[in-house]
């Protein structure tokens, strides 16, 4: 009656346990791959990182703009000498008090007159605007706007690289589950064959050596199986990593349900695609437009810079600057301000020909750039082309797996047939599952990396307009 008892209170604190750890159990993360496309469009630091260069940039524009407008400066000073200014006057008349006569002046002599306060105050507001400048403020300007340009094509490029990190982490998050199943489907078979072959053994009907065999290939499932739960549990972590969520979250990803349809247009017309879509060749031309404005901005140097100068100023004995007994305390000045450094030992001619040379290099890396590109779609489509082929094969190679193996398992029942054509049929299975899903997850990441190739955008997921590189900021607000 007591043990009864005991065994009782045993499995009750054992059923409570289990469902504490069930639920402290974090809950799971259901997410579809259009889901996770939305989440690593907002969480993503790379794309982050664009964004904030670009924002950059529009900053940059304008503070090339405010160069435009007049500046104004402001300077206040307070000079107290050490002895008091004066002038020396040579020739200076000297006068004599003379009775009856008054003042007579009976010769000259140098003498000093003061000038100044020996404690001077001066303060002044000056306005300039620039009016000719050779150019390199309108130059300046358009480097600006090219520099939005060019960030915003790399922002597309940093989002178009998340969706093909994201798709294809996504698709191996999946096919690492599938091999997981597979392989613990395989675990349990060549369990219940082991457990058969003790049996089978113990009734005499197979040798020892069967045995063995079987015993060996279950451990050797169990040990696959535990690599494939680590690399499924690394390829969330991946998949994690892209979205900016914990390394730990618990995701399950949900199917991909149907096959897609062929990519449309042939070879031809993806290549020409692709010449016209890809962010880095845009963002190249770009560059290209920019060494240009470089250049021009580099031969301003060898014109002058004009500008109009407008001064007001007091200076004065006290610290207000309205108290003067030797000049006017206050003025005003209009000027116009012109400078031209005409000769630096070629230092004008060396910088526009530095990217001059640089502009040729970029022309030339684009001719370069456009080549990968037309070998990475060619890449691509093809290996979409087998991945869709590899299909159907393996479909056809699982089905037959598995009639092999169902007649390797009855030959084995009925003592036909021996314990290593069950497990070479079994193997034979677990192969064949493989190779069907790395088919067909194979086969959608072929046509990420074919999207990718050709830069096309999904549909709906466009946060701005891909193929005029507009920033993805309201300049108005920043």
């Amino acid at each position: 009656m007591v043990r009864s008892r005991f065994f009782a209170l045993l499995m009750a604190l054992v059923v409570m346990l289990g469902a504490a750890a069930a639920l402290a159990e974090e809950p799971v993360e259901r997410l579809s791959m259009d889901e996770a496309l939305q989440v690593a469009l907002r969480n993503n630091r790379l794309i982050r990182e664009a964004e904030e260069n670009a924002r950059a940039a529009v900053a940059a524009k304008k503070s090339a703009r405010a160069d435009f407008l007049p500046k104004a400066h402001l300077s206040y000073q307070i000079r107290a000498l050490d002895k008091e200014p004066y002038l020396t006057v040579a020739d200076s008349p000297v006068v004599t008090v003379v009775p009856g006569l008054g003042g007579v002046i009976t010769g000259t002599e140098a003498q000093d007159m003061q000038v100044a306060h020996r404690q001077l105050s001066h303060w002044s507001a000056r306005l300039t605007q620039p009016l000719f400048t050779g150019f390199a403020l309108t130059s300046r300007y358009r480097l600006a706007e090219l520099g939005i340009r060019i960030k915003g094509v790399e922002r597309e490029l940093a989002v178009q690289d998340v969706i093909r990190n994201v798709k294809v982490t996504y698709l191996d998050v999946l096919l690492s589950e599938k091999l997981l199943d597979v392989l613990r489907d395989t675990e349990k078979s060549l369990a219940l064959h082991a457990a058969n072959g003790r049996r089978y053994y113990e009734e005499g009907l197979i040798p020892y050596n069967d045995l063995l065999e079987a015993e060996v290939a279950q451990a050797a499932a169990t040990q696959r199986r535990v690599e494939a739960e680590a690399r499924a549990s690394v390829a969330v972590a991946a998949l994690n990593t892209l979205l900016d969520w914990d390394v730990n979250r618990n995701v399950k990803v949900q199917e991909v349900v149907g096959t897609s349809p062929p990519p449309a247009g042939t070879l031809i017309d993806l290549l020409d695609e692709a010449g016209r879509a890809r962010p880095e060749l845009r963002a190249l031309q770009f560059g290209v437009d920019r060494t240009s404005e470089g250049i021009r901005l580099a031969a301003s140097a060898y014109y002058p810079r004009i500008a109009l100068v407008g001064e007001y100023y007091q200076e004065g004995r006290d610290l207000a600057a309205t108290e003067n007994d030797y000049a006017n305390t206050h003025n005003a000045v209009v000027a116009m301000q012109a400078e031209w450094t005409f000769f630096e030992w070629g230092k004008t001619r060396a910088e526009t020909a530095r990217l001059k040379h640089q502009r040729k290099a970029l022309e030339e890396k684009i001719k370069a750039v456009e080549q990968g590109v037309r070998l990475e779609v060619k890449q691509a489509f093809a290996s979409l082309q087998v991945a869709r082929t590899n299909i159907t094969t393996a479909d056809q190679a699982l089905a037959q797996a598995r009639e092999n193996l169902r007649i390797n398992e009855r030959r084995f029942d009925q003592h036909i047939g021996d314990t290593s054509d069950v497990l070479d049929a079994t193997a034979f299975l677990t192969r064949a599952q493989a190779n069907y899903y790395q088919a067909l997850y194979g086969c959608k990441t072929a046509e990420a990396e074919l999207d990718r190739a050709v830069g096309r955008w999904p549909a709906g997921l466009l946060p701005f307009a891909a193929d005029t590189g507009t920033p993805p900021v309201d300049e108005s607000k920043e």
